[in-house]
């Protein structure tokens, strides 16, 4: 089960964006830290809003917090997504 509850259709791109609570490394900093999209397969997109900006590819949004969610001081906010987690 993923880490989000969200729902993929063939067609519809989610967007997102990170929210840090606290920033465990020092790198990245507090608040929203990062955005991107989830394409209808599952891939995940991500550029960084730091300092030194940077762009990846991911298999999922469960990936992508499990490297970066810092242990629950990260979270994944939806954009295009009504309140049951569907995309809309």
């Amino acid at each position: 089960m993923s880490a989000i509850p969200y729902a993929l259709t063939d067609t519809v791109l989610v967007r997102f964006h990170l929210d840090r609570s606290e920033d465990l490394t020092g790198v990245s900093g507090t608040g929203t830290v990062a955005g991107g999209v989830i394409f209808p397969d599952g891939t995940v997109a991500m550029r960084w809003f730091t300092g030194t900006s940077s762009t990846a590819i991911y298999d999922s949004i469960d990936d992508v917090l499990e490297i970066h969610g810092h242990n629950g001081a990260t979270v994944v906010t939806l954009i295009d997504a009504d309140a049951r987690g569907r995309a809309s």
